[in-house]
């Protein structure tokens, strides 16, 4: 039984959440690698395996939607997370998406994150609202 509470990042996963949103903005420096070899990802209209090159080959389109919808710079808001075990954290993240002459949009994602040895995986990956959807009622 989890006992724990959603609390402030620990510092480890601070730091693997910080390398995630630098990944996100740097080019060339993908936050691909951050995932495990396989990992589910989920919004509310898809569930599907996925491996980090698959996600990569997605990235492109997946850019080209948010700038499309007028989207510039997406920055973490707040993050939570919640224990699960020695191994397992569920780390929830807002975001916000600001958009040229237009209202910012709030995202919101959690990953079930993995500690195997001292390496940190995403292993789930949630998206809160259908991106796709959202992005294209908003243009």
């Amino acid at each position: 039984m989890i006992t724990s509470a959603w609390s402030p990042l620990d510092p480890d996963i601070e730091a693997f959440i910080e390398d995630y949103d630098r990944r996100n903005t740097e080019q060339g420096a993908e936050a691909t690698a951050l995932f495990a070899p396989n990992f589910l990802a989920l919004d509310p209209a898809h569930a599907i395996a996925l491996t980090p090159a698959m996600l990569a080959a997605a990235l492109p389109a997946r850019r080209n939607m948010f700038t499309a919808a007028g989207v510039g710079s997406i920055h973490r808001t707040d993050a939570r997370q919640l224990r699960l075990d020695d191994q397992h954290t569920l780390v929830t993240i807002d975001w916000t998406a600001e958009r040229a002459n237009q209202d910012p949009l709030r995202l919101e994602s959690t990953f079930l994150v993995r500690r195997d040895s001292d390496t940190l995986h995403i292993v789930v990956y949630l998206n809160h609202h259908n991106v796709t959807a959202l992005l294209s009622a908003s243009t």
